[in-house]
Order: C-alpha cells, then sequence, then structure tokens
C-alpha cells in the first residue's frame, strides 16, 4: 500500500462509525475536565490529585488508539468495540508508559534548564513525585504550550523530539501491538529500526509529514468550526464539546489507523522476527 492509499483509507476510516467516534469522544469530554484543572504552576498542592485522574482516563483513550492499531495491523476493516474495559486500560498504560519513557531524552533537558526550581524541590518529602508531576504535566499539555508560555530555549528539544524521538516511539507501540502488546517489544529497538528500515526511511518520513499535516488541517477546520458556533451561540462550553466528540477522537482514529497501515507496508522479515 502506498502513502496516497493509506491516507485515503485512514481519512475515511473513522466515519465507518458514527456512534464509536462520539463514545471516544465522551471519554475525551470525561478526560478533559481534570485536564483543564490541572494548574501550570507546579507549587499549587491540587496539582498532583487532577494529574493523576487525567493519566488514568487516558489509560482508555490510549487503550483504543492501541486496539485500533491492533485491528488494523490484522487487516480489519471495522472500528473496534468497546468492551473489555480492564484490557483497554492496561494497553492504555502500557501506551502512556511507553510514550513517557520515550520522551525522557526530551523532558530532561527541560528539567535541566530549570534547576533552580528543581534545588527549590529538592528539600521537599516529595521530590520525586514533583519531577515526575513535571514530566507528565510536558506529557499532558503539550511541548508547543510550553513553548507559548516562553520556554523558548527548549525550541531545539522540542524539535528533536518530534523530528526523531516521537516518529520512533510510534512504530515502538505499533510493534508493540503487533506483538500481542508485550512490553518488551516496544524497547527492541533493531527490530524497530528495522522495521523503518523495511518501510523505507523516506517513505516512513513522507507519512510522518502528510499524516502531521492533515492532523493539522483537521484541527484549524475545527477551529473554523468553534469560531463560527461561538459567533452563533456565544456559549465556551458547547464550543469546547465539538473538539472533544468530534474533532479529537477523529484525529486519533485517523492516526492509529494511518500508522498500522505504513507499519504493515514494509512487510519485510526483520533480523528480530527471524529468531522468533
Amino acid at each position: 500500500m502506498n502513502i496516497k492509499e493509506i491516507i485515503i483509507n485512514s481519512i475515511k476510516y473513522p466515519f465507518l462509525d458514527w456512534k464509536k467516534i462520539l463514545i471516544l469522544g465522551f471519554i475525551v469530554v470525561i478526560y478533559t475536565i481534570p485536564h483543564d484543572m490541572v494548574p501550570i504552576n507546579l507549587q499549587n498542592g491540587f496539582t498532583y490529585p487532577f494529574l493523576i485522574i487525567a493519566l488514568l482516563i487516558n489509560c482508555f483513550i490510549s487503550g483504543y488508539f492501541f486496539k485500533i492499531i491492533q485491528y488494523s495491523l490484522k487487516d480489519t476493516r471495522e472500528l473496534p468495540k468497546f468492551r473489555k474495559w480492564v484490557k483497554l486500560f492496561k494497553n492504555g498504560f502500557k501506551v502512556t508508559c511507553v510514550s513517557l519513557i520515550y520522551s525522557i531524552p526530551a523532558t530532561l533537558p527541560l528539567i535541566i534548564l530549570n534547576l533552580p526550581l528543581i534545588n527549590y524541590y529538592l528539600y521537599l518529602p516529595d521530590f520525586i513525585i514533583v519531577i515526575i508531576g513535571a514530566i507528565a504535566q510536558i506529557y499532558l499539555q503539550g511541548y508547543a504550550t510550553w513553548l507559548l508560555q516562553g520556554y523558548a530555549t527548549t525550541f531545539f528539544v522540542y524539535m528533536l523530539y518530534c523530528l526523531i524521538i516521537f516518529p520512533i516511539s510510534l512504530i515502538a507501540i505499533t510493534n508493540m501491538a503487533n506483538n500481542d502488546g508485550k512490553w518488551s517489544y516496544a524497547f527492541k529497538l533493531k527490530a524497530i529500526f528495522d522495521k523503518i528500515k523495511n518501510i523505507g526511511w523516506i517513505k516512513f518520513y513522507s507519512w510522518y509529514f502528510l499524516a502531521s499535516v492533515i492532523t493539522l488541517l483537521v484541527l484549524l477546520i475545527g477551529i473554523f468550526l468553534m469560531f463560527m458556533f461561538s459567533i452563533l451561540i456565544h456559549n465556551y462550553l458547547s464550543i469546547k464539546l465539538i473538539d472533544s466528540l468530534i474533532i479529537t477522537p477523529y484525529i486519533y482514529m485517523f492516526f492509529s489507523r494511518s500508522l498500522a497501515l505504513i507499519y504493515n507496508s514494509g512487510k519485510k522479515w526483520s533480523s528480530e522476527d527471524k529468531n522468533l
């Protein structure tokens, strides 16, 4: 399957079942409540409970993302059903942990750049929780948000993450999905790089660029629709619901589908597979 076929297939994929878009959207709405209440200021005592709640709910979203990848790897056309919630949560927890671990090379410099803040918290009993909270906040809020808040010096780290670490982590998660969700397959770097090589580095990054552009376009369309609704109904909550119920779930479904298809487009045996 070439990139054009992958993208077209993935764009159409979420529209196969609007009901599932809305179910995922409902979970996203629940997730946004504690997420939006997370204060940026780490000195606020309410940070940790909201972070934990948001991360726990995010596990269900990530679990469905993972389930779509698994279904798509098996050439299943329909969207997976929302069932076996415990397994969904466990897989989502794995995806969240893998994502956090792969983000450490990018988040660690951000922490080092804020050594005065770290020194301040060093004397607190829950110092390690503060550090984990900082990493989790970056993971939840997004690097772009941190940049807009004045962390311009981290631009290089952000680009490093977007261009190198994040794409590799995507293949790592898909490799885990392709092997019954076993943790170890997310960190078998030789097998992961072999898979990207089999796909073709140019093809892989071409897909990554196009998928990112389409994601951005969907977001821009969503912003335009929300702007139009804001003129008509003057209700922030209603506008927020459009984003959470439709736009965000669509992006998750589109991206997870296209990720599985690009992974399957490199169907050659890697050195890791040959030893199995």
